[in-house]
């Protein structure tokens, strides 16, 4: 289980920051993004709900064999994007995570979504790069992040919870080796059926418009005390993540711990900490 909490409020960081001036310059390309997300959005959902929510007779449409990329919608030099980058997990082909809903495992290595060449380039290789550089040689417990740098990592994780679900609309139900079939659900995608959510079609795509939405927000100062930063000794990776709800990392090799939630909102971190302790003790 991580360490202890870095207990500094986000928003006392904030104002201090603010009132000293840092405020870091937004990146050109990462507004260029943003742009893109934004004027895109419609096209992609559109995407989404003919290939893979779509029913004609009780039957699941063919999706197109011409992909798209899920983030601004160009079907130009199509690439695949890891939902989980590889260095988080140390390049280990072998590291995977298990989907709650039918029990069978997935390789982190080829869990992977849709991108253009373009949109890879310009944000989401430099973003993952942003975030390393800010893990590298760095001791959470005194040396915290400051406020712009707290905008990156959220960002980063709200890009993640994205990319899960597309993955979760784009993968079918699937069931365990020698376990009894379900036929009638077997055409049907993962997201529809996930535990304790009770999709409707509508829902699923209003969901991932949102998430959508969020990777067009380009500041983040009412989710600052969303996220939790520990200080960990833990020898192995773990993470764990509810769609729109919650997010846990942990990276042996920086000794740092993440929990984030998606919507909910706190007053100070020790709030948030409170309440992710709750979640942690019942999955970690």
């Amino acid at each position: 289980m991580p360490g202890d909490i870095i207990n500094e409020s986000r928003k006392h960081k904030l104002i201090r920051n603010l009132v000293a001036g840092h405020q870091r310059v937004m990146s050109t390309k990462a507004q260029h993004f943003r742009k893109k997300v934004r004027e895109n959005v419609k096209n992609v959902i559109h995407y989404i709900d003919r290939n893979y929510v779509l029913r004609e007779n009780d039957k699941a449409v063919k999706p197109s064999q011409q992909k798209i990329c899920m983030f601004c919608g160009s079907s130009e030099t199509i690439t695949k994007e890891h939902i989980i980058p590889r260095w988080v997990f140390s390049k280990n082909t072998k590291a995977f995570f298990t989907v709650n809903l039918n029990g069978l495992d997935q390789s982190y290595n080829k869990a992977t979504i849709p991108a253009c060449a373009k949109c890879n380039a310009e944000l989401l290789n430099d973003l993952e790069k942003t975030i390393q550089g800010l893990f590298e040689n760095r001791d959470v417990a005194t040396d915290p992040f400051e406020w712009d740098e707290t905008q990156e990592i959220i960002r980063w994780l709200e890009l993640i919870d994205y990319k899960f679900q597309v993955y979760n609309i784009t993968r079918k139900f699937l069931v365990r080796k020698n376990a009894e079939k379900v036929d009638y659900l077997m055409d049907f995608p993962l997201y529809m059926l996930l535990q304790n959510k009770d999709y409707s079609p509508f829902q699923v795509l209003s969901a991932i418009r949102r998430a959508l939405k969020r990777l067009s927000v380009a500041k983040k100062y009412n989710r600052l005390n969303s996220l939790v930063v520990f200080k960990t000794s833990n020898k192995g990776f773990h993470f764990f993540h509810t769609i729109e709800e919650f997010i846990f990392l942990e990276f042996p090799q920086y000794q740092i711990a993440l929990f984030y939630f998606f919507k909910e909102e706190f007053d100070t971190t020790e709030d948030a900490h409170k309440a992710d302790m709750e979640i942690i003790k019942k999955v970690y």
